[in-house]
């Protein structure tokens, strides 16, 4: 398996959707306080004008809908990565070992010998799993937080800049919260006495020359979290192109 982040599908979407499709960053980014809100005498029309939709909206009903939107975008993804196999079982999000462990792990296996290494990558994918729930919050005070500064410039972004927002927002936030679950996730499910194992059984210390433990974590909250922001992408993709995908009376106000 690609141990590459980057070779692996995640929110980052094409920049040929304009117009029209813009206002999906819009819908992302309205989520603030009504207080921040009320703060700056902002003519929506016209910016909704700018990018294609001509459907007038006062400010509350694009607010509301733009909270739906995100909501719906992390609840979905959250909810389908913290299930059993959530991770495991999806090659679009699925975490491989670090690299060294993941070629050795693809030389053994033919030989029916990489049994150790198969169950620390299982138990690294059920770590992510555990620890995905821990993002919710974290998602919520990022939309609460969020300005008519930040609104405008998603308006005027790339397609995906609602799901930019969150990751800039929470991703310091994330990875803290992150962390100790992971460490203690990997503890609990024997990932971390595998790898030293491991890397004493096949002479790896030269190649593995970090703590087992803060490398197993680090590796494992970056991919869970390449994971999280992959299908918030994908939902925020599927709410604006899709009208089946809008769930809710308010998603079909705003966005049609």
């Amino acid at each position: 398996m690609d141990n590459d982040p980057s070779s692996h599908p995640d929110y980052e979407m094409s920049a040929l959707h304009k117009h029209r499709r813009a206002l999906l960053g819009f819908g992302v980014v309205l989520i603030t306080t009504p207080s921040v809100l009320h703060a700056q005498d902002i003519d929506w029309n016209s910016i909704l004008g700018s990018v294609g939709l001509k459907r007038p909206l006062d400010q509350k009903t694009a607010d509301q809908g733009i909270r739906a939107l995100l909501n719906q975008g992390m609840l979905t993804s959250i909810t389908r990565l913290s299930k059993i196999d959530g991770y495991w079982k999806d090659a679009k999000v699925s975490i491989p070992l670090p690299k060294p462990l993941n070629q050795l792990q693809s030389t053994l296996k033919p030989l029916k010998a990489s049994g150790a290494l198969d169950e620390l990558h299982l138990s690294l994918n059920r770590a992510a799993e555990k620890s995905a729930p821990l993002a919710k919050n974290l998602f919520l005070d990022a939309i609460k937080a969020m300005t008519i500064t930040d609104a405008v410039g998603i308006v005027k972004g790339a397609p995906n800049s609602g799901t930019l927002y969150l990751q800039k927002a929470t991703s310091p936030r994330l990875i803290s919260a992150f962390s100790p679950i992971m460490m203690k996730s990997v503890e609990e499910t024997g990932a971390l006495a595998l790898m030293r194992g491991a890397i004493k059984k096949h002479k790896l210390s030269s190649i593995i020359k970090d703590d087992p433990a803060q490398t197993l974590t680090q590796h494992g909250v970056k991919w869970a979290l390449n994971g999280i922001f992959h299908y918030i992408g994908t939902e925020e993709t599927l709410i604006r192109n899709d009208p089946s995908k809008r769930s809710s009376q308010i998603l079909k106000t705003v966005f049609g």
